[in-house]
């Protein structure tokens, strides 16, 4: 959870801004949107996370509060994972050729998946960062 403060902004005109972001980028699609509570979904092929935004007003400030959840890739990579590895076994039984290394190569490839995909949502939230620094305190 990470606290950010704006100065002379409203928190429409923030979501505004944020919703701007997320339709220019390809990867990321805008899922709810309440008074003070924004979500964004980081989507690649599956959903990567949930970025969310809370903003609470106080006095001339705008205090934003930014969480990312990573149980969407975390939830989706167990079956996936059983189903690549259900394929392989599959296959291998057919061709009667029964090998462990090419379990070990499917999981690691599956893990380098994951972990590009939590890379590259942490390039989006660069990327929202980068164009809020100009109204950033």
């Amino acid at each position: 959870m990470k606290k950010f403060q704006f100065l002379a902004l409203k928190s429409e005109e923030f979501f505004d801004m944020i919703g701007k972001i997320s339709r220019e980028r390809n990867t990321l699609k805008r899922r709810k949107r309440t008074d003070n509570v924004m979500k964004i979904v980081c989507f690649m092929v599956i959903p990567a996370s949930i970025i969310t935004f809370k903003v609470k007003e106080e006095n001339s400030h705008l205090n934003v509060t930014r969480t990312i959840n990573f149980l969407p890739i975390l939830l989706l990579s167990i079956p996936i994972l059983a189903a690549l590895e259900a394929i392989v076994y599959g296959i291998s039984t057919l061709v009667n050729n029964f090998s462990a290394l090419t379990f070990i190569l499917v999981g690691s490839a599956w893990i380098m998946v994951v972990i590009f995909l939590i890379y590259q949502t942490f390039v989006e939230v660069d990327e929202i960062n980068k164009r809020l620094y100009r109204v950033e305190v």
